[in-house]
């Protein structure tokens, strides 16, 4: 039989080819604009700032070294960025920067933070000026400052005022300053003697130090949260969350005669941000260390908070009525 052959060429572009072809097209168009809308949303994305950098100026004693310095230099001290210690003499471990013959405190304020600002400043971003029987939470001072700049002129502490309205902040409580404030204390404020003192004053060594700041247009920051509570205390910590100042204490009547904040009652609210606090035993620090750094609440989260923001609701509408009332 003759072999027949179909002389009819198949059609290579049919309409289902067609649809194929168009579906491919639009899966790769889809592609292109899923990538392209990644793209943009990684370019709007907003890179947060980096956490302020906090070095912490400890001042120390020699008789204090071990006393005090050490159980420093254990606990708060290596969450700061940076820390220094400065005594008026050496000290194998905690190798501080020597100051001698600096009996009067001003004198030992001017110096610790000129040697700061010439030789530390490139370290951080902010400065804490402490003592060695202070005990400091840098996290939440970390969290304050986050909305701030350093190149603002701007500082923080316990604040006080003087009858004349002179603003300062407490010495016992820490005293934070921003880069551009200390530069501007130490470059601006102690070359001129028309607008801070080289006169030796001892007892009034902060006040001092908030003129000469004030004359540099540095302003004494608001370290209070948004509860009006304070995060720099001037005393121990148990006194503020359990008890009163006495006013035949001296210590406790120079603040109450130059609270910068009404003071209701001989007391006033802690910050859950609290920041920094006076020790009366150094021995203490371990203790609040452990519960601010290591103890952990486990379960019934939700409730717990709930509870606590019906209480910080009406202790804010109390001391709004305070405020009112005064």
């Amino acid at each position: 039989m003759p072999r027949l052959f179909n002389k009819r060429v198949k059609n290579k572009c049919s309409p289902c080819n067609g649809l194929y072809l168009l579906l491919l097209c639009c899966i790769f168009l889809l592609m292109v604009m899923q990538l392209q809308r990644e793209n943009f949303e990684k370019n709007d994305i907003l890179v947060a700032p980096p956490p302020p950098r906090i070095v912490c100026i400890i001042v120390t004693y020699d008789y204090r070294h071990q006393h005090a310095g050490i159980h420093i230099l254990r606990t708060w001290a290596k969450h700061c960025d940076h820390f220094l210690f400065v005594s008026d003499n050496i000290d194998h471990f905690l190798e501080p920067a020597v100051f001698l013959n600096l009996h009067n405190r001003w004198d030992r304020i001017r110096a610790h933070l000129e040697y700061v600002q010439g030789y530390h400043s490139h370290k951080g971003d902010w400065f804490l000026y402490a003592n060695d029987d202070n005990f400091v939470v840098v996290e939440n001072l970390r969290q304050m400052l986050s909305t701030y700049t350093p190149d603002e002129l701007i500082y923080f502490g316990c604040k006080l005022r003087t009858p004349n309205g002179l603003v300062f902040m407490h010495q016992g409580s820490g005293i934070v300053l921003s880069r551009a404030a200390l530069e501007a204390f130490v470059l601006e404020a102690l070359p001129n003697s028309s607008i801070c003192s080289p006169v030796r004053v001892d007892s009034e060594a902060t006040e001092e130090l908030g003129r000469c700041l004030t004359n540099v247009n540095v302003l004494a920051g608001d370290s209070l949260d948004e509860w009006r509570g304070h995060r720099f205390l001037p005393f121990e910590a148990d006194l503020h969350l359990g008890g009163q100042m006495n006013k035949s204490q001296d210590r406790h009547k120079y603040y109450l005669d130059h609270s910068y904040y009404p003071v209701f009652d001989l007391s006033f609210p802690v910050s859950r941000q609290f920041i920094c606090c006076h020790l009366e035993h150094i021995m203490d620090i371990y203790d609040l260390y452990y519960f601010t750094y290591k103890v952990r609440i486990f379960g019934g989260h939700q409730q717990v908070e709930s509870r606590y923001k019906h209480e910080d609701l009406e202790g804010k509408v109390f001391w709004n009525n305070k405020v009112a009332e005064s």
